[in-house]
């Protein structure tokens, strides 16, 4: 992974970090490691996804489709899934 590449994956996870703070508060949640806090990393972590889709597509001139982000996302865990249970 190249410095600009690490640089910019540092930038995302900070964001991140700040607002899944934000998300924990906003939901009353005090445990980050409980059910409720691992539900709004993962929503956190979605949302930065999707935006960083939205980036991408519109920088390079393409249509954001929303339906397309899911489909790819739930074929990716698919893949991931089968990986795993290969090891």
């Amino acid at each position: 992974m190249s410095t600009l590449h690490k640089q910019a994956m540092e930038a995302v996870l900070q964001a991140a970090s700040h607002d899944i703070v934000g998300t924990l508060q906003e939901r009353g949640v005090s445990d980050k490691h409980s059910e409720e806090g691992d539900l709004a990393v993962l929503d956190v972590a979605i949302l930065h996804a999707y935006r960083i889709f939205m980036r991408i597509c519109e920088e390079n001139g393409l249509e954001v489709d929303a339906g397309y982000f899911a489909d790819m996302a739930n074929d990716l865990a698919d893949e991931v899934a089968q990986e795993e249970e290969q090891d």
